[in-house]
Order: C-alpha cells, then structure tokens, then sequence
C-alpha cells in the first residue's frame, strides 16, 4: 500500500496575484507625496533640541547613521531568515530581524521632523535635492513595505525587492547627509586669526540690524546678538571667519538656505562683519 504524499498547506494558500501591487504602490504615492507637500515651505527658525551632539544637524547626523547601520543588519538578518548565508538560522534572528528594523524607523522620526517641518524642501544644489527627493521617497517606500508585509501572500520577490528600495532609499539619504556632513568636519580648516579680512566697506553695525531682520538669531546663538538659536551652529563656539559667513550666507548648505535671493550683497557683506568681527 502506498502512502499519499505529504500535504505542502503553504501551497494551499493563494499568492495573491500581481493586481494587488497596486494596493503598495497606492501607500507609497500617497506617503511620498504627503512629505513632499508637508515640506514645500520656507525653512521656521524655531528651536529644536539637540541632545549632547553639536548642533541639531550633528544630532541628526547621528540618528541617520544609526538608522543606517540598523538597516545593515536588516539586510544581513533578511539574508539569514531566507537561508541565503551559509549558518544554521537561529531562533532568534526572525524577532532581531523585526525589532531593528522598528528601531530604525524610530531614528528616522527626529530626521524626518526636523526636515520636513523645520527645514522644509532644499532644492539648491544636486546634494540637497537629491537629500529631499530621497526623504520623501523613503516614507513613501517604507508605508509601501508595510503594507506588502501586513497583506501577506504577494508573490515571492515582491517583499524583498520592496526591502531593497526601501534600503537603498535610507543609504542613499545617510550618503547625501551625515556622510557628507562627517567629510566637510573632516576638511573642515581651523579658523583663520582673528584678522579674517574684513573689507574696510563693510559695516558691522548694519550687519547687526540685517542678522536680526533675517532671522538669523532663531537658528543659531550669538552672544552679541542676543541670540540663542539651536537649529544651526553655535557662533561663539563656531568663531567663523568673514569669507566663511559670506560664503555660507551666500551659497546656503549644511541644511542652511541661500541668502543670496532674499539679502544683497551689501547685506552679506555687513552681516558677515558683525558675525566675524563680534
């Protein structure tokens, strides 16, 4: 007598066919969307806390790198569950796999706040850009892998392939952020001395009253100002020189706006004599 063949009950429970793609690709629209137009304003110069890093950027900085790092182990733990590496999968790598990627989700949320209400869209150069479509792509990616994840029963590759992007999306914003904040720290030149070239034309004073009407004292503290901001670096302890105010002012970056479109050059110049002279 012949035994019937064992019941595979994993075939037994239909894959749900490609149609309901659009169900992920609905979430992932409407994400990506809704971060683009909560972020389409000028940047708020209000405060934002920073912990024990530098400066809110530092501090976000170091949240994106944790995120990133969590999302490494993510791929590493999603090739051990699938048997793609060459160890016996432990019991406990399914509840690791699960709660990093929790975590790094909840790294994002500081990131994503600061940038979306605080910062808003920056489209000044290729960096910036590119760091804003790939914010607002990221959500858009993760509410879309959420929602393969909890509907179950997609075809084989869907999940991972959502994985991917979604892992590619967060490094691809860790590589035009804290990446790139970590190189200009590393390149960054000690400060000049104190007689950084001031153009004899320059006025200080004006400069004062042009960094009090730009709102500059809502990002950042300066002692002579009256000011103590925490969005951007801290002046005094900063101690920049002119050309490196002139060109910040001017050219934007760091999560800082350009001025050159709102301030004349006269402006630059002046306020860039009273945070360099002060």
């Amino acid at each position: 007598m012949t035994l019937p063949a064992p019941v595979r009950f994993d075939r037994l429970v239909r894959t749900r066919s490609y149609a309901w793609l659009a169900a992920p690709i609905t979430a992932f629209a409407v994400f990506s969307l809704t971060a683009g137009i909560l972020s389409a304003h000028d940047p708020r110069a209000k405060g934002y806390f920073r912990l024990f890093f530098r400066d809110p950027i530092h501090l976000k900085a170091g949240f994106a790198t944790a995120a990133a790092a969590l999302a490494c182990f993510q791929l590493f733990s999603a090739a051990w569950i699938f048997r793609k590496l060459p160890w016996q999968k432990p019991p406990w790598i399914n509840a690791a796999h699960r709660w990093s990627g929790r975590l790094a989700f909840v790294c994002t949320l500081p990131v994503a706040y600061h940038c979306i209400f605080k910062l808003g869209w920056q489209g000044g150069d290729s960096r910036t850009f590119a760091h804003s479509l790939f914010g607002t792509l990221f959500f858009g990616g993760y509410a879309a892998k959420i929602t393969i994840v909890r509907l179950h029963r997609f075809p084989r590759l869907v999940l991972p392939i959502a994985g991917g992007l979604v892992f590619t999306l967060l490094i691809g914003l860790w590589y035009t952020s804290a990446l790139w904040l970590y190189r200009q720290d590393a390149s960054a030149s000690p400060p000049a001395a104190p007689a950084a070239r001031v153009p004899a034309s320059a006025n200080p004073s004006n400069g004062a009253r042009v960094f009090a009407g730009a709102g500059c004292g809502g990002c950042h503290t300066l002692a002579r100002a009256h000011s103590s901001g925490v969005l951007g670096p801290n002046l005094d302890d900063l101690r920049p020189t002119f050309e490196q105010v002139r060109r910040k002012v001017q050219e934007g970056g760091g999560g800082m706006p350009s001025f050159a479109g709102k301030l004349s050059n006269t402006q630059i110049r002046d306020v860039a004599a009273f945070v360099s002279t002060r």
